[in-house]
């Protein structure tokens, strides 16, 4: 994919972001993390992503959950949950900046899309590196909350350098991509 290319893509990106932030009223300004839950949390995984979730209501960030459970409990004054269902899943992947990732997350899908994962170590994801300018995502080394969580602030706060960040995007295309 060459550069003009990706840039087009990104301009498409930005251009699904907006629909989808005016659609559910927020702002296209803030970074957007898509959640697909296409599997039962075990309870573990379900208090984890609580306790994100909970987190998240304290950054900048807007929060779609899409999933076929109901999940009252998730439901905080940043997070939207959709319900489950083919279309959703395409406007989110296509909208979110970012998604947290889990072990069965479809993390290829992600990136052809350019959302940049916030993932456990995976041979599909190389965790960014600021310093060499590499990578494309954000890699959560232990499956904790605190360390699902700094990776989320991690990937937040690169999102905040449009080069920086689209550079991602763009290692990310090409890793699925070639």
């Amino acid at each position: 994919m060459g550069i003009s290319s990706v840039d087009n893509f990104i301009k498409q990106k930005k251009e699904a972001k907006k629909m989808f932030a005016d659609r559910f009223s927020f702002s296209s300004k803030k970074p957007l993390l898509g959640v697909v839950l296409d599997k039962e949390l075990s309870g573990k995984d379900s208090l984890r992503l609580m306790q994100i979730l909970e987190g998240a209501a304290n950054v900048n960030v807007q929060v779609a959950v899409l999933s076929d459970c109901e999940l009252k409990n998730l439901k905080t004054s940043n997070t939207i949950i959709l319900p489950y269902s083919r279309a959703n899943r395409k406007h989110l992947m296509q909208a979110a900046d970012m998604a947290l990732g889990f072990k069965f997350s479809d993390v290829e899908e992600m990136l052809l899309n350019g959302t940049i994962p916030i993932s456990p170590s995976r041979r599909e994801v190389s965790d960014y590196d600021p310093n060499k300018e590499s990578g494309n995502g954000f890699i959560y080394r232990k499956v904790d909350h605190w360390c699902m969580f700094a990776a989320l602030v991690r990937a937040l706060e690169t999102f905040k350098f449009p080069y920086d960040w689209n550079n991602i995007v763009r290692s990310g295309l090409e890793s699925v991509l070639i």
